[in-house]
Formats: structure tokens, C-alpha cells, sequence
């Protein structure tokens, strides 16, 4: 038995396309449900808004890694 089905996915997942009126962004909750935003002019602006709505943006500051 696969001990993965049986684990609720807790996860949401975020989608950035680009469309023919501009950049949007789509969130997919754990329960199914969908989100989707109004289009934006630029990549930028869109992930901006995802971040207003709870998207998680990864500052390079932030890396743990060092540069060696």
C-alpha cells in the first residue's frame, strides 16, 4: 500500500501565463477550489498581486546558500 495517497495534500498551486490580454496568475487551493486574477501588463506586476493574494516570493537576500 502507498502511504502517499492516503496524505492530504496541504499544498496550493500557483500557475503565471501569459495571455493574449497580458500576464495572470491561477491558484489551485488543496480543496480544488480556484482563484484567478485579472490580467497584468507585466510578469513583475502579476507576481506582485500573487504576493497580495499569499504567494510566497523567494528573495535572493534570503538564499541559505553561500557562494563559494
Amino acid at each position: 500500500m502507498n502511504q502517499r495517497s492516503s496524505v492530504e495534500e496541504r499544498r496550493k498551486q500557483w500557475n503565471f501565463m501569459m495571455t493574449d490580454d497580458g500576464w495572470i496568475w491561477r491558484l489551485i487551493q488543496p480543496d480544488g477550489t480556484e482563484q484567478t486574477s485579472r490580467a497584468f501588463k507585466t510578469l513583475k506586476e502579476c507576481t506582485e498581486d500573487a504576493a497580495e493574494h499569499g504567494y510566497v516570493v523567494w528573495k535572493p537576500e534570503a538564499e541559505r546558500r553561500r557562494n563559494t
